[in-house]
């Protein structure tokens, strides 16, 4: 089936090489039961997993893709194939509604896939290194950024408490805390684990996606973290009755078999659905 290059804003290492490109297949029927059926018991790391999985033709050299691979792309890389997925299935464009912090008076957000997409990231390593100071000493610490991996091992822990999950991510993260002369430190101190996660956002910005707006009512101006995720799971819930109809419609129409239908990407269904409509109205087409 046709897929799309894209790339990755950091990349994973793979037979010695660090690749940051990806072939992704657009989502199909099958996909999109997914997302309405067992999708919905897994947490939202995991359902990413599954689903990144699915549509990944080829990461980097790697093919086929396996979970084991999807787990270790960064949050940020996750992020960026979420946002190509959408962009795949149902265009560029995002509209959505949601409701100002101040007045709650409710507004409407338009904007484009690639206005939230980042170009490739200027670093690209799997460890990084940097000095935090704090409580009168300086640190040094050897981490990595946090993967798909990480997120599911602290999905259940986040249910009790998202501090305590936070934490327990990044521990995960951190391979070595040393004094500023090299001195191994066994145990992590507070200053790390208070400091580490603004150097992680900066080094993976993709990670967390945020809108600056504000209110035409009120003009107070917020931030909104928007979830890909979460945005493409709620979009494809909406319309669960439609997605039906439409496999129903073909089938009765052109007698085709639902495998075939399902197997479709979501543009293609769309297209003879639009032919069909034409063809049934009486209208002229080419």
């Amino acid at each position: 089936m046709n897929a799309t290059e894209v790339n990755l804003p950091a990349g994973i290492s793979a037979d010695g090489q660090w690749c940051r490109t990806a072939m992704l297949q657009s989502l199909n029927g099958y996909d999109e039961e997914f997302l309405l059926g067992e999708g919905k018991i897994l947490s939202a790391a995991a359902r990413v997993t599954h689903l990144l999985t699915r549509c990944l033709r080829r990461l980097g050299p790697l093919e086929p893709v396996d979970a084991a691979s999807v787990r270790r792309l960064t949050v940020g890389d996750r992020e960026a194939l979420l946002l190509h997925l959408r962009r795949l299935a149902f265009g560029d464009r995002i509209s959505c509604l949601l409701a100002c912090p101040n007045c709650e008076k409710k507004m409407e957000l338009d904007m484009q896939i690639s206005e939230l997409l980042l170009a490739p990231y200027p670093h690209a390593s799997p460890t990084y290194e940097t000095l935090i100071d704090g409580e009168g000493q300086a640190y040094r610490v050897l981490f990595r950024l946090p993967n798909g991996e990480d997120q599911e091992v602290v999905a259940v822990q986040a249910a009790g408490s998202v501090e305590s999950a936070s934490e327990a991510l990044l521990r995960r993260c951190i391979e070595r805390v040393a004094s500023a002369d090299g001195e191994p430190i066994c145990n992590i101190p507070s200053a790390v684990l208070h400091a580490l996660p603004r150097k992680m956002a900066e080094l993976d910005p993709q990670a967390e996606v945020l809108l600056n707006l504000r209110c035409p009512e009120c003009h107070i101006q917020f931030v909104v973290p928007f979830d890909s995720a979460d945005y493409i799971c709620r979009e494809i819930s909406a319309s669960e009755r439609e997605f039906y109809r439409e496999v129903h419609t073909l089938s009765f129409h052109y007698h085709w078999d639902e495998d075939d239908i399902l197997s479709m990407n979501v543009r293609k269904r769309r297209i003879y659905l639009d032919l069909l409509t034409d063809e049934l109205s009486g209208s002229s087409y080419s």
